[in-house]
């Protein structure tokens, strides 16, 4: 459950009055102290789902291992504050204070785990614990897992854990397992995470099923998978919430997040054990081969499972057993389309299902992740048999559109972009009338990395915005920014024609992404911007969108010195703004690295006579370093010796590339 709802349940104890006795039985009939394994119901709930499926899910009762005496409840807060507002000298002292409280936890883990405000302070105390105390908590809570995962609080609490322990077995891998002396009860030596972690699969295993589908459960088993396939776990990067529900996201940010370790800059794969391929694949095996299709077909289309699913498509190595696992489990969410791979019959019961997955909000997620993993051979099948003919009908579609985004992002042929292309070409100006502008943009990105259909894309924007070929395209930079008709740009008050505001994203991108094609086909867009008045384009520049935009056309390798050259000069006069700017200051650096050393030298003019008032600002200071301009007035020399040194390494790459056979140069797309 997000933790914001979980907010007002800090001091109230399960089965007292206002609760509902029917959700929690369990809670009626046991003491606190006892414990409860958790029990599916005998009759599993069902729910309606789309085209009339019926779910029928494994339910898990909560566990209950009973309450949090109060003493130990107000320990536990004065523990928080010091987590909060550390003031250890040293890390042995952080260290010892982590070892104390430890001992205050032994004995009460799966209490404390299952209580809202504990279990909240334990991921606090997780993330401060070094390798020795992981293992010894995850020790504890060994042959508990299928409660633990399933348990509102304890859920949260095993996600930390299972972040956390991945750290623990790459430095095992690494360097060793660096203690196994026996656990404090003295029963036997204390195992390695890798042991300890595999003992959690074991657990789960037979239950991995219902798991999936269950709402706290399903998080934990995809960290899981993660730990499992060696893929390094970024919540902050976790835009689609695969690794935790938006709201509980949220709150981490606010209010559990003090120790979160960034992963930014570190490779995105571990080095993780065999043991870990080997269970990653017996998981594999029991979701997607084990389960029956009826029940594969319905988890893909269940908000929970949907995603683990996917994880499970994405995760699968390039290898045999990889590429056998992902057809088996493609060919049970797609009513057998492997196994029919080469059949020409029809099959009704497929085309209703994939008809109602591609505008189904769940499942047409997985279909995204279907067209971007799916063997060529499979990816052929389903485009020429379910969407060839229907691409406008699902583009214009406010779901199943973005399964065609994906489609043609992915696509693998050039002959298969060109017959999307000449199917979809007359259909721009609809789908910029009704705004499925990312339908055009992954367009441009399929054209621009296949480097096929790059002028049939260009003319249909331009056709799109009532500019055809041949027509006055003076306009098309300002149209296409605007996602705007020329009829709209003629109409627009000036007022209107210089709000930035007005500035599409999805514009932007699409003139960033002309920029990448070759020098005829982006024309277009340079002849249209240099026809501009300097003052209008100069705006562009502290624009989000509009600067973005302005430096594709300075940093493109496809746009002629001379065109460059004028937009510099353009710039003249300008450069002190354009360097105490964030979004300028970008501007400036991308004309710096175009610039001849003529362009250069006026340009470190400019911001000599502004050295001082650029030196204070926390922008503009960064502009004299990278200009070097201190160099420039000191040993004007060097100076210029060492800029016409990088413009010459700039000119030998230029002409190694033009010297390259002409089948194997390198085009700039």
């Amino acid at each position: 459950m997000p933790r914001e709802e979980r907010k007002g349940r800090a001091n109230k104890k399960r089965g007292k009055k206002g609760g509902k006795k029917e959700d929690t039985p369990a809670a009626i009939s046991i003491t606190p102290g006892e414990e409860s394994a958790v029990q599916k119901t005998s009759t599993p709930v069902t729910h309606d789902g789309p085209a009339g499926i019926v779910f029928n899910d494994q339910h898990f009762q909560a566990a209950h291992f009973g309450e949090v005496d109060e003493e130990i409840l107000g320990y536990f807060k004065n523990v928080e504050q010091t987590l909060d507002d550390p003031h250890f000298e040293s890390g042995e002292d952080q260290r010892l204070f982590v070892e104390n409280v430890y001992t205050e936890v032994d004995g009460n883990e799966f209490r404390l785990s299952t209580n809202y405000s504990c279990s909240l302070i334990l991921e606090k105390l997780l993330k401060v614990s070094d390798s020795f105390q992981l293992r010894v908590f995850m020790d504890k809570l060994s042959g508990k897992s299928v409660e633990l995962f399933a348990h509102r609080f304890a859920s949260h609490v095993c996600q930390t854990l299972l972040t956390l322990a991945a750290d623990v077995v790459e430095r095992e891998q690494l360097e060793g397992v660096s203690d196994s002396s026996p656990t404090k009860d003295g029963e036997g030596e204390l195992l390695s995470m890798e042991k300890l972690i595999l003992g959690v699969c074991e657990d789960i295993k037979p239950h991995v099923g219902g798991l999936i589908s269950q709402q706290f459960a399903s998080h934990d088993i995809r960290i899981l998978l993660y730990v499992l396939a060696g893929k390094r776990i970024d919540e902050s990067n976790d835009v689609k919430g695969t690794l935790r529900s938006k709201k509980s996201t949220a709150y981490k940010k606010e209010n559990n997040d003090t120790f979160t370790r960034s992963n930014v800059r570190l490779s995105a794969t571990r080095k993780v054990p065999d043991s870990f391929k080997a269970m990653f694949r017996t998981l594999t095996t029991e979701l997607a081969i084990n389960m029956s299709e009826t029940e594969v077909r319905t988890l893909s289309v269940h908000k929970v499972a949907n995603p683990v699913l996917q994880l499970l498509l994405e995760m699968q190595e390039d290898d045999k057993e990889g590429q056998k696992a992902k057809n088996i489990l493609i060919d049970r969410i797609l009513w057998g389309i492997v196994t029919d791979i080469d059949s020409k019959e029809e099959n009704k019961d497929r085309d209703a299902w994939f008809e109602t997955m591609i505008r189904d909000p769940v499942g047409s997620h997985l279909l995204e992740v279907i067209v971007k993993c799916a063997p060529d051979a499979i990816f052929r099948k389903i485009f020429k048999t379910y969407l060839k003919g229907k691409l406008e009908k699902f583009s214009m579609h406010p779901i199943s559109n973005f399964v065609i985004q994906h489609l043609i992002t992915n696509v693998r042929k050039t002959k298969q972009l060109d017959q999307m292309m000449s199917e979809l070409g007359k259909s721009f100006e609809k789908l910029l009338k009704f705004g499925k502008y990312g339908v055009i943009r992954s367009l441009v990105d399929a054209s621009i990395k296949l480097e096929t259909s790059q002028k049939a894309v260009v003319d249909a924007i331009a056709a799109a915005l009532h500019m055809p070929e041949g027509a006055d395209r003076k306009e098309f930079v300002n149209c296409c920014m605007r996602m705007w008709t020329i009829e709209q740009w003629n109409e627009a008050t000036q007022d209107e024609k210089m709000d930035l505001y007005k500035f599409h994203l999805q514009g932007s991108l699409i003139v960033q992404g002309i920029m990448k094609m070759q020098p005829e086909v982006n024309a277009v867009v340079v002849n249209s911007f240099l026809s501009q008045k300097p003052e209008v384009v100069h705006r562009w520049c502290f624009s989000p969108a509009g600067s973005r935009a302005f430096e594709s056309i300075i940093a493109s390798p496809n746009v002629n010195a001379k065109m460059k050259k004028k937009i510099m000069r353009d710039l003249s006069g300008k450069y002190t703004t354009l360097a105490k700017d964030k979004f300028g200051s970008h501007i400036l650096d991308k004309c710096w690295a175009a610039a001849d050393i003529d362009t250069k030298e006026k340009i470190a003019a400019e911001l000599v006579k502004h050295e001082h008032e650029l030196a204070s600002h926390y922008i503009g200071k960064s502009i004299l370093w990278t200009c070097k301009i201190d160099q420039y007035k000191r040993r004007h020399d060097e100076w210029i010796e060492r800029e016409k040194g990088a413009e010459r390494k700039r000119e030998m790459f230029r002409e190694i590339l033009d010297d390259s056979p002409l089948e194997k140069r390198p085009k700039f797309a």
